[in-house]
């Protein structure tokens, strides 16, 4: 006796999506060809197949995923986004960016549920920071630089409003790497970044970059009567000196919210 195989045709809209929006290529020819070129080959018939819904297994689907950059759940079970990506168009070694205009920005990503909160892979250094990498994905007609978010935390509302004092929709969760900011931020913890305080408002810590190295996190303390204005760049670790910069070469990404931490 024959089994009959199931038919998702929700998944096969999915496939379909993923080739001629995500990727823009116009037949299944063409995307065949393209999977191809990571694996085992497949057909044109096959791809056929899987749009109208008929069963494609797991390594097929990690390939498209993988071609594409979107994600598995997304793709086999309709679970969150097709597309997990916080863009930041900060990039210090890309010699497109002005490194003082570009800042990271929450414009073209949406969480799985309501306060949701990205964690994009680029890491805050209490020392030594690390951008991560810079992907680029179609939007539209158009291209985009960004970092991939390699988690979300569900956060209330009323917490990051009242009490962490940020925006929910312009906030995003950065690691620490580096002791530099020992004992107050440890090498793991995460941060809460609120992108829309984006200039020097109050002593406080901040996200920031000279434009040419890594983000960094520090403690900005503003130097009375100074023209122009200068601040202290203060690293919380007593056994690191304290030192003096204009304002104007610094690019503040944000603000410092809070901390996600073990203890």
């Amino acid at each position: 006796m024959m089994t009959k195989r199931k038919i998702d045709k929700a998944r096969g809209e999915r496939i379909r999506h993923v080739r001629s929006e995500i990727l823009k290529i116009g037949s299944q020819e063409q995307f065949a060809k393209l999977l191809s070129q990571h694996g085992t080959p497949v057909t044109r018939g096959a791809v056929g197949n899987w749009e109208t819904g008929k069963e494609v297994g797991i390594e097929n689907l990690s390939r498209i995923c993988k071609v594409a950059q979107v994600n598995l759940d997304w793709l086999a079970y309709n679970r969150g986004q097709p597309k997990g990506l916080a863009i930041a168009s900060f990039d210090p070694d890309s010699p497109d960016d002005d490194p003082f205009e570009a800042g990271y920005t929450r414009e073209h990503w949406q969480g799985s549920q309501e306060g949701a909160i990205p964690e994009i892979d680029g890491k805050l250094g209490a020392g030594q920071g690390q951008v991560g990498e810079v992907i680029n994905l179609p939007v539209g007609k158009n291209a985009i630089s960004g970092h991939a978010v390699k988690a979300e935390w569900i956060l209330p509302i009323e917490y990051l409003r009242n009490e962490a004092k940020a925006s929910p929709a312009k906030t995003i969760v950065m690691e620490v790497v580096g002791d530099s900011m020992s004992p107050t931020y440890q090498p793991g913890d995460r941060v809460l970044v609120d992108l829309s305080q984006d200039t020097m408002t109050s002593d406080t810590v901040y996200a920031i970059s000279d434009g040419e190295s890594e983000p960094q996190i520090k403690r900005l303390q503003r130097v009375p009567f100074s023209s122009p204005t200068e601040v202290i760049i203060i690293s919380d670790n007593e056994n690191l000196q304290d030192f003096t910069v204009e304002l104007n070469r610094l690019k503040i990404l944000g603000r410092i919210c809070g901390v996600i931490a073990r203890r």
